[in-house]
């Protein structure tokens, strides 16, 4: 706690630069009783920018039903001890592990490592390994699992998924699986299973089509790592704004966000 409360007038002042998602007229009487505050670091100029505006559209609701304010940034420039010491969740919302200010790497490691508040992450931030002349994040690569991008479904799959841990709070109400359509499942060189706890698998006998692209049986989509004390979950379901139409997808956020933000 006392590392939440080390910039309070900082906070405060960087409150005024993000337009609240609540309506103005009641936007008062929610800040006095305000739950917590997300930061999301959006990718918004690529593939994945439909993804990320129908995130906006969800999360601005889910903000407004929770007491909750999201703030976004679409780049790592801002990023510091200060900067992350106002919130209690950030969100990397299918922004890349690389492009990072090194100032941003060293502030987010301690977010993570030190608990400072919970992470959870989405599809591209998965993409480990040297792209756009940057060099692979060894940091980022151990704490999703000690893996490497190597492949993924270019044309789409629709597939199940399974969950593995029906009793972690990620995963209530989930059932025993449910179905993605339409994604471009991502493989790595090795199943980040030994380092990580697995919630959910892809289940890639039920790809439709079958293009191929597997990683021969062991696949895991949704996962935390329990080795830092931050609450964190990977989701790599995050390609389609379609996917915020499915009560799964939905239902695996909204539990998500509640357990990384301690509530």
């Amino acid at each position: 706690m006392r590392n939440r409360r080390r910039f309070p007038v900082f906070c405060v002042l960087l409150g005024l630069l993000f337009v609240p998602l609540v309506p103005s007229a009641v936007g008062a009487a929610q800040e006095s009783k305000l739950k917590f505050k997300i930061i999301a670091l959006a990718e918004h100029a690529s593939v994945h920018k439909a993804f990320v505006d129908a995130a906006k559209i969800w999360l601005q609701k889910f903000a407004a039903d929770n007491n909750v304010t999201v703030d976004y940034i679409e780049n790592t420039g801002k990023i510091d001890d200060a900067f992350l010491a106002c919130y209690q969740l950030f969100l990397q919302l299918d922004y890349p592990p690389y492009m990072w200010t090194p100032q941003a790497m060293e502030a987010f490691v301690k977010y993570i490592e030190e608990g400072r508040g919970g992470w959870i992450g989405f599809h591209h931030a998965g993409l480990l390994g040297e792209f756009d002349g940057y060099k692979m994040w060894p940091w980022f690569s151990q704490f999703m699992g000690d893996i490497r991008f190597t492949d993924y479904v270019a044309k789409f799959a629709t597939a199940t998924v399974v969950v593995e841990d029906q009793s972690h709070p990620a995963m209530k109400d989930l059932g025993g699986s449910f179905v993605i359509k339409d994604e471009e499942w991502y493989t790595w060189n090795k199943s980040p299973r030994p380092k990580v706890h697995v919630l959910a698998h892809v289940d890639e006998s039920t790809y439709s089509p079958d293009t191929g692209v597997k990683m021969g049986g062991d696949h895991p989509v949704v996962w935390t790592n329990e080795h830092v004390k931050a609450r964190n979950v990977y989701i790599f379901i995050g390609h389609r704004p379609e996917h915020f139409q499915n009560p799964a997808f939905t239902t695996l956020l909204t539990n998500s966000i509640l357990w990384a933000a301690h509530r």
